[in-house]
C-alpha cells in the first residue's frame, strides 16, 4: 500500500529542477511530431468511421481534436525553452494541460462513438487508441507523470465505454484495455526510471568532463608557465653561450700568441735552466688551453646546442690526424701510441666523432703512466666499433657510470689541473647522445680500459687505409713551402711568421683580406692560413674563397680561430678547409702545415709545381 502511495505521489510530483530540465528538453524534441501525429490519427479515424460505420458526426470530433493539437503547437512555441531560466517548470505545467486535453479527446471519442451494434467502431477506436498509447511510451518515456496524465485521460474512458456495451466482445475488449492501461503504466514507469538513470549518468559525465576541462586548463596554464620558464632558460643559455664565445675568442688570442712565442723561444738556444723554466711555462699554457677548450665544449653540450650533421667520411685520415696531434704528447710521457689502419668509410658527423675520439685519447694518455695507448676499429654486427685501449689505472665497475658525470675524476685527489677538469667523458657522453650512438666501457682496475664508440658504416674500401694519407705520421719537409697568412692581431702575426721561418717556410703575412688580394700580384702561395674573424665584414672563409677565385684554383687553406662553434666546423668542412682552434701549439701548427703540403702536392701536377717554385 505504501508502495502504491509513493508511486501515486511520484506520478503527480515534478522532478528536481535540474532533472526536470533535462526531462523536458528530451520531451521537447518529440512534442511537435507527437501532436501532428495525434491530429493525423484523428483525421484517419474520422475517415475510417465514415466508410466503415457511416457516421459523419465523427468529423466534428476530428476537427476539435485537430484544434486542440494546433493549440498545443502554438502553446509550445510561446513557452520558454526548457533550458531557459525557470523554463522547465513552466514548460512541464503547460505540457501537462496540453496532453490532458489531447488524451481526453480520445477518451471522449470512445464514449461518443463506440456502439455494440457496430463492432467496427470498437475495432477502430481500440486499434487507434492502442497505437497512440504505444507511441506515447517513446514520447513520454523521459517523464512518467506526463505519461500518467495522458493515459489516465485517454484509456479509462475507453475501458468504461467498452464495459457498458454489455456485449461479451465489448466486455472482453474492455478488460483487455484495462490490462493494457496497467501494463503501459508499469512499462512507462520503468522506462522513466532508466531515463532518469541515463540523465544521472549524463550529469556525472558532465561533471567529469568539467573536472577534466578544469584540469586541462590548469595543465595548459602550468604548461604555459613551463614554456615561459623554458624560454627564459633558453634565453639565458643563449646569452651564456654568446658570452662564452666572446670571452673564449678574447682569451684565446693571447694564449695563442703566447704558445707561438714559446715555440719560437724553445728553438732559440736556451740553456738547461731556461729550458726547464720554458717547459713549466709551456705546460701551464697547455693546461690553460686544454681547460678553456674543455669548458667551451662542455658549455655547448650542456646547453644542448650541438646538432649532428652526418655525412660519409673515411676514418683513416682522422686516425692519422689524431696520431700526429697526440703521439708527441704520449711520447713525452714515455708511452707508445699505436694505430691500426682501417679502410672503413663511416656515415656520421666527422667533427663530433673527432671530438669524441680526441677526448677519449686525451683521457687515456692522461691516466696511463706506463705501457701505451691503442686506437683501432673493428666491424661487429654490420657496424663500426672504434676502440681506444690503454694500460692505465683502470676503473672499478662501481665507478663506470660515475665517470661520465661532470667534474668527476679518478686518481686526482690533489685536483692537479694538468690532469684536466673531469669534463672529458661528460663531453663524450653528450656528443654521443647528440649523434644517437653508444659509448661503452670495459675496464679492470690495474690493467687498463677500453672505450668503444659504435658508428654506422657507409662502405669498406679495400686498401684505402694507406692511400688516403700517404704521408702517415712521418714528418714532411716544409722548406720553401709558401704560405699566405691573414691575421689582424699583430702579436699573433709576428709570432707565427717567426715560428714558420724557423721551419723554412716562406710566409707572407698581412692584416687584412684586401692586402692579401693585392699581394697575389707578386706572391703565388702554396697554401693560405687565415684567422676567421677579420676586420670589417670579412671572415677568413670569405677571404679564402676570394683568393681562390683570384688565383682560379682551389689553393689549400685552413682557418685558425678562437671560435669553437660547430657552425665554424661545418663551414670549414663544406669549403674543404682545415681548422685549428686557438691557442695553437707549435707542434699542432707544424702538423697542419704538413697536411697543407700534402694537399698542395695532390692539387698541383709535379711539373707545374716545379716550375712555379723555380
Amino acid at each position: 500500500m505504501n508502495r502504491l502511495s509513493a508511486l501515486w505521489r511520484e506520478a503527480w510530483r515534478f522532478a528536481p529542477p535540474r532533472m526536470l530540465t533535462e526531462q523536458m528538453a528530451l520531451l521537447d524534441r518529440n512534442i511537435t511530431t507527437a501532436l501532428l501525429g495525434s491530429m493525423l490519427a484523428a483525421l484517419i479515424t474520422a475517415l475510417a468511421f465514415r466508410f466503415a460505420v457511416g457516421n459523419d458526426d465523427v468529423w466534428w470530433w476530428a476537427l476539435v481534436t485537430c484544434a486542440l493539437g494546433t493549440a498545443g503547437l502554438l502553446a509550445r512555441r510561446g513557452l520558454p525553452h526548457p533550458r531557459a531560466a525557470n523554463g522547465a517548470l513552466k514548460y512541464a505545467q503547460a505540457m501537462r494541460v496540453v496532453w490532458l486535453f489531447n488524451g481526453g479527446a480520445w477518451g471522449v471519442a470512445a464514449l461518443l462513438f463506440i456502439n455494440a451494434a457496430e463492432p467496427s467502431s470498437i475495432n477502430i477506436l481500440v486499434g487507434v487508441t492502442a497505437g497512440m498509447g504505444s507511441a506515447a511510451v517513446a514520447v513520454f518515456g523521459p517523464n512518467w507523470p506526463m505519461a500518467v496524465v495522458y493515459w489516465l485521460s485517454c484509456l479509462p474512458p475507453l475501458v468504461w465505454a467498452l464495459l457498458r456495451t454489455g456485449d461479451p466482445f465489448g466486455i472482453m475488449m474492455g478488460l483487455a484495455a484495462a490490462l493494457y492501461l496497467v501494463v503501459m503504466l508499469v512499462y512507462a514507469y520503468h522506462t522513466s526510471r532508466m531515463g532518469r538513470r541515463a540523465i544521472d549518468l549524463y550529469f556525472e559525465n558532465e561533471g567529469l568532463v568539467q573536472r577534466l576541462r578544469d584540469q586541462t586548463q590548469r595543465a595548459l596554464e602550468a604548461r604555459q608557465l613551463a614554456e615561459e620558464a623554458q624560454l627564459e632558460a633558453e634565453e639565458a643559455n643563449r646569452a651564456k653561450t654568446l658570452f662564452l664565445a666572446s670571452a673564449s675568442h678574447d682569451l684565446r688570442q693571447p694564449l695563442h700568441a703566447a704558445s707561438l712565442f714559446l715555440g719560437s723561444l724553445a728553438r732559440s738556444g736556451l740553456n738547461a735552466r731556461q729550458m726547464q723554466l720554458l717547459d713549466h711555462i709551456q705546460s701551464s699554457t697547455a693546461a690553460a688551453s686544454d681547460m678553456l677548450n674543455t669548458l667551451m665544449n662542455f658549455s655547448k653540450v650542456d646547453a644542448g646546442v650541438i646538432q649532428s650533421h652526418p655525412q660519409r667520411f673515411a676514418l683513416q685520415p682522422l686516425f692519422h690526424k689524431l696520431e700526429r696531434e697526440l703521439a708527441p704528447w704520449a711520447a713525452q710521457k714515455g708511452l707508445a701510441f699505436r694505430l691500426r689502419d682501417t679502410g672503413l668509410v663511416l656515415f656520421a658527423d666527422p667533427g663530433l666523432v673527432e671530438l669524441i675520439l680526441r677526448n677519449l685519447l686525451l683521457n687515456a694518455i692522461r691516466y696511463t703512466e706506463r705501457g701505451g695507448v691503442l686506437l683501432g676499429c673493428r666491424v661487429r654486427a654490420g657496424r663500426a666499433v672504434v676502440e681506444v685501449w690503454d694500460t692505465g689505472i683502470g676503473i672499478a665497475p662501481a665507478a663506470h657510470h660515475a665517470i661520465f658525470r661532470e667534474f668527476h675524476q679518478l686518481g686526482n685527489p690533489e685536483r692537479d689541473r694538468r690532469k684536466g677538469l673531469g669534463l672529458g667523458l661528460a663531453i663524450v657522453e653528450g656528443l654521443a647522445r647528440a649523434m644517437s650512438v653508444d659509448v661503452d666501457l670495459a675496464s679492470r682496475p690495474g690493467y687498463g680500459s677500453v672505450f668503444r664508440l659504435t658508428l654506422p658504416i657507409s662502405e669498406v674500401v679495400t686498401g684505402a687505409a694507406k692511400a688516403t694519407d700517404p704521408t702517415g705520421s712521418a714528418a714532411s719537409g716544409l722548406t720553401g713551402f709558401r704560405v699566405l697568412l691573414i691575421e689582424d692581431d699583430t702579436a699573433v702575426r709576428e709570432a707565427m711568421v717567426d715560428l714558420m721561418a724557423q721551419w723554412g717556410v716562406c710566409c707572407e703575412a698581412v692584416g687584412t683580406p684586401q692586402a692579401a688580394l693585392d699581394m697575389l700580384a707578386w706572391f703565388n702561395p702554396d697554401a693560405v692560413l687565415a684567422d676567421y674573424r677579420l676586420c670589417g665584414h670579412w671572415t677568413g672563409l670569405r677571404a679564402v674563397l676570394a683568393i681562390r677565385e683570384r688565383l682560379d684554383r682551389s689553393v689549400p687553406a685552413a682557418l685558425i680561430t678562437g671560435d669553437t662553434s660547430f657552425a665554424r666546423l661545418q663551414e670549414a668542412s663544406e669549403a674543404g678547409l682545415g681548422i685549428l682552434h686557438k691557442p695553437v701549439s707549435a707542434d699542432r701548427l707544424q702538423a697542419l702545415l704538413r697536411d697543407l703540403v700534402h694537399a698542395a702536392r695532390c692539387t698541383w701536377t709535379g711539373g707545374v709545381a716545379a716550375n712555379e717554385r723555380l
